[in-house]
């Protein structure tokens, strides 16, 4: 696969300094058939896999990552392509995990977490969502800040924040996603905090 199937730099909502890996497609989503996620059929990230097919494919081959690839050398592979970037714009300072689906078991989970912890040796920002609460987040909560979206586990009183889905009629939080990460570091530099997402 070439580099552009493993990683994405930035999209419409997230700077090009941010690079997104994800552990898996929203169609597959482990957290949803589990009922731990709290999006349900309001799922963004299943939304636009159903209106572009492309996406969930391009995703579903990311899925595949954690198996074939040694993360290290996964990790090493993103840092030389940033280090080859003439643009400030395009070198990785942040790194995103699970931008859509969830983890599907702790294996791929502690995947992430050797990725993260080579990347944050050079400086790389880590962090992400994860539904999957039934899992050991520790060792993932110690090399990148940790989003879950549900209250399970007692997470949120060890460091990861909570993101909440907010409706219409419910009660904000004071923190609320802007729902663009361009100016926003709150789920990247906060912790123990709720994070209100407005539905969408």
């Amino acid at each position: 696969m070439k580099s552009t199937d493993l990683w994405q730099k930035g999209n419409l909502k997230v700077p090009s300094t941010t690079w997104v890996v994800n552990s898996g497609s929203a169609a597959k989503c482990p957290a949803r058939a589990l009922g731990l996620c709290q999006a349900g059929k309001d799922c963004y990230a299943l939304k636009s896999e159903c209106m572009y097919t492309h996406v969930l494919l391009y995703r579903e081959r990311q899925a595949l990552l954690y198996r074939s690839a040694d993360p290290v050398a996964f990790a090493d592979s993103m840092l030389a392509q940033s280090g080859r970037a003439r643009k400030a714009s395009r070198k990785m300072t942040t790194f995103r995990y699970n931008e859509a689906g969830d983890f599907e078991d702790q294996s791929q989970l502690d995947w992430f977490v050797a990725v993260c912890r080579r990347l944050a040796e050079f400086g790389v920002a880590c962090y992400g969502y994860t539904a999957r609460t039934d899992l050991d987040l520790t060792k993932l909560q110690e090399v990148s800040q940790v989003n879950v979206s549900n209250d399970l586990g007692g997470w949120q009183s060890r460091g990861a924040n909570r993101s909440k889905i907010i409706r219409k009629g419910d009660d904000k939080p004071r923190a609320m996603c802007p729902g663009n990460c361009r100016n926003c570091r709150l789920c990247v530099n906060c912790s123990g905090i709720e994070i209100g997402i407005a539905l969408h």
